[in-house]
């Protein structure tokens, strides 16, 4: 009969490598409330700014997409200018309230000034169809009068 060795930790095994397994282990994403914040503010009656804040993918896409729902008004522009990031499912909300926006006669614009997101709406050619804007004051002055 063999006798068996009892296991024990060794020093290897000890604080420095449990430390390292928690650290392998990513932490929870925030909820998407937490990575993008969108605020529908009424400018007069007939212009309509959704500002939005955060990141923009496919897990808070929906998010601006509920914003930009239901009745708008002559004029809606779309203020980017705090998104630091924009994912393909952001720019297929964007392009598709553009496309509801054409066919109901309405106006929309898009206000960033943020590399990341200019450089993927000019990669997907958005800005030949939507006006994009650096400064929201511009947005607002040419926008409603398109």
């Amino acid at each position: 009969m063999t006798e068996r060795i009892p296991f024990t930790r060794s020093s290897r095994d000890g604080p420095a490598f449990s430390a390292a397994a928690r650290l392998a282990v990513p932490p929870p994403r925030p909820s998407a409330e937490n990575l993008l914040r969108v605020k529908r503010i009424r400018w007069n009656e007939d212009l309509l700014v959704v500002a939005a804040a955060g990141e923009i993918d496919l897990a808070t896409a929906g998010r601006l997409e509920r914003a930009l729902r239901g009745r708008l008004p002559a004029a809606t522009v779309l203020d980017l200018t705090e998104v630091g990031f924009l994912g393909v499912a952001g720019l297929r909300v964007i392009e598709s309230a553009a496309a509801r926006a054409r066919s109901e006669h309405r106006t929309t614009g898009v206000v960033t000034d943020a590399r990341p997101v200019l450089r993927l709406l000019h990669l997907f050619g958005v800005d030949s169809h939507i006006p994009v804007y650096r400064h929201l004051d511009h947005a607002l002055l040419e926008v409603p009068n398109r």
